[in-house]
């Protein structure tokens, strides 16, 4: 102890000496009270026993004189007994008065919390303490919270029992238990239980990581509580149904009485071994020695059990009884190939049942050999400079790889050896690991060849393009050749996977790609990706060379594709880029054929086109618009237009919102013009959620209960989630879902059908309306109206404007009313602009129209009056 005054001290007399040795005797009864039989404290009862001690002393001493100036002397005395009988015990221990302040620790609690030296002295308050340790970073699990632990931790201190563990700064743990005396004052002891936390640790490691299956279960109920990876492996029960099991259901259902004997006979004994048939989850039993060991598991009598299937175990030879026990616990199971050697012989004493099969051999073949004997000179020269290495005791352990030829082949091993030595450090055995990494390299290979090559046609991709045309226009420039470089696209080729699906239209695509392959010779074909393909003209009679090319190819197109007994036309459409002439750079070879290409496919697919400067511009002008349209939404660009939506007698009951774009330089934007481009982009995906969160708020404003439609962008369907944006939307804008009609296009379900209903179903069930648009143009079917409860379907303006010119849109008019009327659906006719049609539609009872002759789309204070006064036509 320091700072205690020592050189104060006097001899002491005959009553001090009394009471020196009365400390000593009661220190070494209660101590000895709270030592178990096998030498460990008892914790909890040296607690008591030093609150006691300290008491019992402070009674004892006080006896020996009422001399004031003798009583300070013997206190000090006392003190100092007291640390040097508390000195002798390993754990530390310290004492605070009723005002948390210390009067008494031990050597040991110095050396648990070195930070406190020199700063340690009787009447240190226990927070000072604290404080210092954490100004000098002493606590780890203080680190960064140091107020929040420091709350914490006087907490505990202050209540009558309180036990914890402590993370030092120098790695150890400390186990802290405190218990309030009488007097209102605590002692505390510490102790070092790092050892035990390493243990814990490595135990942890070892049951999770071990290839021998392990799993603990309860004693009582005999469900499990923890299985390893080796357990699941093994069995083919998931985590999760191991824990909803007991062990008794492992076990055929003839054989769990006899089972349950067995077990309770195993619980019952500390430690022994049992051999039962287990059932794995695909009903195949197994043969199974169980090892099994009591043990506590929070708070409760577990079994940890060791599981070791000798279903097909062969007896070892009797060069193996030595070892035994290793391998039937751990070796044997262990998917990896392993051996061991002796050190001076270098013979094989051991190999597993994985060596046998890696090496196409019974393991009586191996032991008894050396590796000269069995795999030659070569290997045997290699394997024994590394075991040399690892017996000098230079390194632990040594990973080589080696081919070795196998009955089953040469294969190409990683074997990774050690040492296990004796306790006086000779060596014992050489034991190896070996992994056949021979498929594994080749899966490498393979991938690396997948990196360049397309999986579907097996064509090299975008990336080894980029590299042949770099190569490619290298050696050109140096020898002033000239090439062609053609984009290939199949027309139309989403419809044919939309119709046929996507296995045939891959079939297609691996025979599009073997007929280009057939007339441009291999090496010369490429696959980006989709359904588009690249092929490289070397003829320097450019552009000539490159039309015959694509001449052919569009002539090998012409035969049908016959797939599972399918006749498929396909068209190409190719645009064509010569070097130099059209691009000095991979790169801009491509955009430019591209930009041939998509000339093709506007305005007469199944051509070819041979790019052109002029036909350049129109493109980029189409690339810079897009461009600017991602650019729109930040600057305030978009806005809504509302067109009114009326019942048949001019009554308006709501307005269907439409997206604008008026753009900064060029005035207004088409919408038949800048959606397509922003569905190309996804940028369709912001500016949709955009306009659903505008439409809802601005009919939010409104007096009147109208209702506001908004238009469903397929592609929100294939990203993101749809039911969640909208159900969020309702929420901010608070707009009643009732209020809400979302219009979506038949082709939206051509897709994952059942998905979409899913997702409709989940946004409908939100009260939200649901309508068909342009009902009649597309993929129309009966089946989607039986499928979904539509709430409305919009007949296409297309079919209205028809109306009094041609008998057949007359006819489907009727007939989509007539089947709407049928099936308890709502109608509406878009598009009507004149009285002839509005007259016609009554006459055929359609409730509902949409048009010019209701109102043009505006913005919506053009309707201020309509939305502010007009009492609603409907209630909702």
């Amino acid at each position: 102890m320091s700072d205690r005054e020592s050189d104060t001290r006097q001899e002491p007399g005959l009553g001090e000496k009394a009471g020196s040795q009365r400390a000593t005797e009661l220190l070494a009864h209660q101590l000895s009270e709270a030592t178990r039989a096998n030498g460990e404290v008892d914790l909890p009862a040296l607690l008591e026993a030093i609150g006691s001690t300290y008491e019992n002393l402070a009674t004892e001493l006080g006896r020996i004189d009422g001399r004031t100036d003798a009583l300070s002397v013997e206190k000090t005395d006392k003190n100092a007994l007291v640390t040097l009988a508390l000195d002798t015990v390993s754990e530390g221990i310290a004492v605070f008065d009723a005002d948390d302040r210390i009067v008494l620790w031990n050597q040991r609690y110095l050396e648990f919390y070195p930070e406190l030296e020199g700063f340690l002295v009787e009447g240190r308050s226990f927070e000072t303490m604290l404080r210092l340790g954490l100004e000098r970073g002493a606590y780890v699990d203080a680190r960064g919270r140091e107020e929040e632990w420091l709350k914490a931790r006087l907490e505990r201190h202050a209540l009558p029992n309180s036990i914890e563990e402590q993370h030092r700064a120098d790695g150890r743990w400390i186990r802290v238990e405190e218990r309030r005396m009488a007097d209102g004052g605590r002692v505390g002891i510490r102790v070092d239980i790092s050892e035990f936390k390493r243990r814990e640790a490595a135990s942890r490691l070892l049951f999770e990581d071990s290839p021998v299956p392990m799993y603990l279960f309860d004693s009582e109920t005999l469900r499990f509580l923890a299985v390893n990876r080796a357990t699941v492996s093994r069995y083919g029960y998931t985590v999760h149904q191991f824990m909803n099991m007991s062990v008794l259901d492992m076990r055929p259902e003839r054989l769990r009485a006899e089972a349950l004997v067995a077990i309770r006979n195993g619980v019952d004994t500390q430690s022994g071994n049992q051999l039962f048939r287990h059932l794995k989850a695909d009903g195949t039993e197994i043969d199974v020695e169980v090892f099994s060991r009591k043990q506590l598991h929070n708070g409760r009598q577990a079994v940890l059990v060791t599981a070791i299937d000798v279903t097909e175990r062969k007896r070892a030879s009797d060069e193996l009884e030595a070892t035994r026990e290793f391998l039937d616990t751990i070796i044997e199971n262990v998917p990896a190939a392993l051996f061991a050697k002796d050190p001076v012989s270098r013979k094989y004493i051991l190999l597993n049942r994985a060596g046998e099969l890696l090496f196409g051999c019974m393991r009586e073949d191996f032991i008894g050999k050396s590796a000269r004997q069995i795999f030659g000179e070569r290997v045997a020269i290699a394997a024994e400079a590394e075991e040399d290495e690892l017996l000098s005791g230079g390194v632990k352990q040594l990973t080589a790889s080696e081919t070795v030829s196998t009955p089953n082949g040469t294969r190409l091993l990683t074997i990774t050896r050690m040492v296990v030595r004796n306790p006086d450090g000779s060596p014992r055995f050489i034991v190896g690991v070996t992994m056949d990494v021979t498929e594994k390299r080749r899966a490498e290979e393979q991938i690396a060849y997948l990196s360049q090559h397309d999986a579907l046609t097996g064509l090299p991709n975008r990336e080894a393009m980029m590299v042949r045309l770099a190569d490619g226009i290298f050696a050109a420039t140096a020898t002033q050749a000239r090439f062609g470089l053609l984009s290939v696209d199949i027309d139309r080729f989403k419809t044919l996977n939309d119709l046929y699906g996507h296995a045939v239209a891959d079939k297609v695509l691996k025979e599009a790609a073997r007929r280009l392959v057939d007339i441009a010779g291999d090496g010369l074909v490429f696959r980006p990706g989709g359904d588009e393909f690249v092929m490289i003209s070397n003829d320097p009679d450019q552009p000539n060379a490159s039309r015959r090319l694509a001449a052919l190819a569009q002539s090998v197109f012409s035969k049908d594709i016959v797939v599972d007994d399918k006749s498929i036309r396909i068209g190409i459409s190719i645009g064509v880029a010569t070097y130099p002439h059209d691009g000095d750079s991979g790169s801009l070879l491509l955009a430019n054929a591209g930009a041939a290409l998509y000339h093709v496919k506007s305005e007469a697919r199944g051509q070819v086109r041979v790019y052109e400067s002029k036909a350049d511009q129109v493109i980029r002008d189409r690339w810079v618009l897009q461009a600017d349209l991602g650019h729109a939404l930040r600057n305030g660009e978009l806005s809504l237009h509302f067109q009114p939506q009326a019942e048949i007698n001019g009554r308006i009951f709501g307005f269907e919102a439409l997206m604008r774009w008026t753009h900064p330089t060029r005035g207004p934007i088409s919408p038949e013009k800048f959606i397509p481009l922003a569905e190309e982009s996804n940028l369709i995906l912001d500016m949709s959620e955009w306009v659903l969160e505008e439409a809802c708020r601005t009919a939010a404003g409104w007096t009147h209960p109208l209702t506001v439609a908004v238009n469903l962008s397929p592609i929100q369907f294939q990203h993101g989630e749809l039911p969640r944006l909208i159900q969020q939307t309702l929420i901010d804008t608070g707009l009643p879902p009732s209020r809400l009609e979302l219009e979506i296009t038949e082709g939206i379900l051509l897709g994952d059908f059942a998905h979409i209903v899913g997702m409709l179903r989940r946004i409908k069930a939100m009260g939200v309306r649901i309508a068909m648009d342009d009902f009649g143009t597309g993929y129309s079917s009966l089946s989607y109206l039986q499928a979904f409860p539509f709430d409305k379907i919009k007949i296409d303006k297309s079919f209205v404007q028809s109306i009094g010119r041609t008998e057949q849109a007359t006819t489907i008019i009727r007939a989509v009313i007539g089947l709407c009327r049928g099936l308890g659906i709502p109608v509406i006719a878009e598009g009507v602009e004149t009285e002839e049609q509005r007259s016609f539609l009554a006459q055929e009872h359609c409730p509902e129209i949409q048009g010019y002759i209701i109102g043009r789309p505006a913005p919506i204070q053009v309707y201020d009056k309509i939305v502010d006064t007009l009492a609603s036509a409907r209630t909702l």
